[in-house]
């Protein structure tokens, strides 16, 4: 056996091991990528509380909305919309504010004219149910749009609101005074008759009632209240205007007598609106007080004696010969003037 020692796989091989190196700071670990947060107890529960007040505030918006809605459903139901109906079934508020006048001048006529070429109106009236008179209605605003459809033989477009008399009132006199402005006169028709009938204690409560000041509810009133032949001079007494009120009411209150018989005589001259008003109250002109008019008319008596009889458009005036009317005759002749001015 040979003493060769056989070489195994792997024998003779050297390894070499390197020197261990000087330990140095290990590096630091990268940061790991943020993690939420489990959630603790306390955390979920505000989570909660949160969430369930946002939904609960979102219900009681969406819970206003539809009240909000219901509220305005039955507005419009009570409202029952505009519809058309029988203008012969709608008589005219109590409070009616228009005068005759309005439903004959040259607006009202283009106003029917325009009514009859769109076959009706296009704009509603508002009109409340009369209690206990079947399918009638009290006019709230609109008379003139309902005039011209009666006229003309058409239904008339109509909003049907269930009101109070105020409410009615304020209606009527806020709508009209916005649409074709009421006169003056026909605004005073209108307060007095509320006033008359108690509607409103004082025509203080009245304007604050209807939003408008003391003052112009007062001088619309005294136009209204003005005698009826003083009214009947002007060419309408729609003509009269705010700033005439205090002047005609005053000279009317200091000779009632004399305002009247000049308001006759100018009724029949038919002048403007202003030449009248100057009339009445003897207004400056010129080189002094203008009369208003001037009539005079001569007499021939017995035994050649004249008299007169002169309008000077304050009063009007008797002259006489002293000889026909001396002092012990003036109780006959009084007694004869009584019987002929009644």
């Amino acid at each position: 056996m040979s003493t060769k020692r056989r070489e195994k796989v792997g024998e003779n091989i050297a390894f070499v091991i390197p020197e261990a190196r000087p330990k140095t700071a290990e590096a630091a670990p990268e940061p790991a990528a943020p993690q939420p947060a489990a959630k603790t107890g306390v955390g979920y529960t505000t989570a909660a509380i949160f969430n369930t007040n946002a939904l609960r505030g979102k219900a009681d918006e969406l819970q206003r909305e539809v009240d909000s809605l219901k509220a305005r459903t039955q507005e419009l139901e009570s409202d029952r919309g505009a519809q058309l109906l029988d203008a012969a079934r709608i008589v005219p508020s109590r409070w009616a504010n228009r005068a005759d006048a309005s439903f004959s001048d040259q607006e009202f006529l283009a106003l029917k004219a325009e009514i009859q070429d769109a076959g009706g109106n296009v704009q509603p009236i508002m009109v409340r149910p009369m209690e206990g008179e079947g399918e009638r209605y009290e006019l709230v605003f609109g008379h003139r749009r309902h005039r011209a459809c009666l006229d003309l033989g058409l239904p008339v477009l109509a909003v049907i609101k269930p009101l109070g008399d105020r409410e009615l009132f304020a209606h009527m006199e806020r709508e009209n005074r916005h649409r074709k402005n009421l006169s003056p006169y026909e605004q005073g028709q209108m307060y007095r008759r509320a006033l008359a009938e108690g509607l409103f204690p004082s025509m203080r409560a009245l304007a604050a009632d209807i939003g408008r000041g003391s003052t112009d509810v007062s001088e619309a009133v005294r136009i209204a209240e003005l005698p009826q032949a003083v009214l009947d001079a002007f060419p309408s007494p729609n003509d009269i205007q705010f700033r005439w009120a205090k002047a005609l009411s005053d000279v009317c209150q200091r000779d009632s007598v004399g305002v009247k018989a000049r308001a006759r005589e100018l009724r029949a001259e038919r002048l403007p609106a202003a030449a009248v008003f100057k009339a009445l109250i003897g207004a400056q002109e010129g080189r002094g007080a203008r009369r208003s008019c001037t009539q005079e008319r001569q007499l021939a008596l017995r035994e050649g004696r004249h008299a007169a009889i002169r309008n000077d458009g304050r009063h009007v005036v008797i002259e006489l010969d002293p000889a026909l009317l001396p002092a012990e005759r003036w109780e006959a002749f009084e007694q004869v003037l009584r019987q002929f001015v009644g």
